[in-house]
């Protein structure tokens, strides 16, 4: 696997075992509501851009990275729907940075955006809706 290395600011995602273990190598900021991930290899299509459905994943998890530690949730929430639209091409080596802005947290709906940006370089805009999940939490195996 290549260098995966994050910007300072920056620690491991903690992921349960699971799909994220084996697609991710995301990174959360200590402080702000943003999730951060070198782009490597192992991300890139055909083109050698960075696949459209890894940078789907990555918003999709930066979503539930950070309302889970902003509201102090068990666990991530539901995505419900997620809308994504892709602006422009992410390349090997490539630190993104995904930022997320809540618009609302109701009674059972949150609505939250975010932008995945290349420096100052906006590449992605996705926004969705999300349940807390209120059921039982399985057990890790």
């Amino acid at each position: 696997m290549s260098d995966i290395s994050p910007v300072e600011g920056f620690e491991a995602y903690p992921t349960r075992p699971g799909f994220i273990r084996h697609n991710g190598g995301f990174f959360l900021h200590c402080e702000r509501p943003v999730i951060g991930a070198r782009i490597t290899e192992e991300h890139l299509n055909p083109l050698r851009i960075a696949h459209g459905g890894f940078l789907a994943t990555l918003a999709d998890t930066s979503f539930g990275a950070v309302l889970r530690r902003q509201y102090d949730l068990p666990v991530a929430p539901v995505t419900v729907n997620l809308n994504i639209d892709y602006l422009g091409a992410v390349r090997e080596g490539d630190w993104v940075e995904v930022y997320v802005t809540v618009h609302k947290f109701g009674r059972t709906v949150i609505n939250a955006s975010c932008e995945l940006k290349v420096g100052d370089r906006l590449a992605l805009r996705a926004h969705g809706n999300f349940m807390v999940w209120t059921g039982e939490i399985p057990a890790v195996k």
